[in-house]
């Protein structure tokens, strides 16, 4: 049930992995102009992006790049890294949105390595994502993106879960 949203965050999370054009490709190539972003937390990245313009300038590229001011000079993922994903099967809701959950490897430009675990429940609608609610592990993420030290970095190997 709910095969062809599926295929639509399959398509989706296979563009992921891959160098920062590839995975910005993926999110314009699946997802809805007017797409709605949530990311709680009270951290750079987190809030409601609202639309695909949003999530470029609020999420993708503080994710990726430097400079922005709210980091320190070693802001962002490394770009020569990339992006790996170890996905597990997707599942369907009840309610027809599309639940993900993965491992991500990839390096933050200050060297701290970048394991993180990922929860995201995407809603499916005329064959493109036009809501994701995402969960993670935002220590990780400021430690790694965006150079914060809240606790040491070789605390930073995660908990199996």
């Amino acid at each position: 049930m709910y095969e062809a949203e599926k295929e639509v965050v399959q398509r989706w999370v296979k563009m992921l992995a891959g160098d920062v054009e590839d995975v910005w490709g993926g999110f314009e190539a699946v997802m809805s102009p007017d797409i709605v972003w949530h990311v709680p937390g009270t951290s750079v990245i987190a809030g409601t992006h609202r639309g695909l313009e949003a999530v470029n300038r609020d999420f993708f590229d503080r994710c990726w790049e430097t400079g922005d001011g709210r980091g320190s000079g070693n802001q962002g993922l490394d770009s020569d890294y990339g992006l790996k994903l170890d996905v597990d099967p997707l599942v369907a809701l009840e309610d027809g949105r599309i639940l993900v959950t993965c491992k991500s490897d990839a390096r933050g430009n200050n060297g701290v390595p970048y394991r993180n675990g990922y929860c995201w429940i995407c809603t499916v609608r005329d064959g493109k994502i036009v809501e994701l609610l995402e969960y993670c592990d935002t220590v990780m993420y400021e430690t790694a993106m965006f150079d914060k030290r809240l606790v040491p970095a070789e605390q930073l190997e995660p908990a199996d879960a």
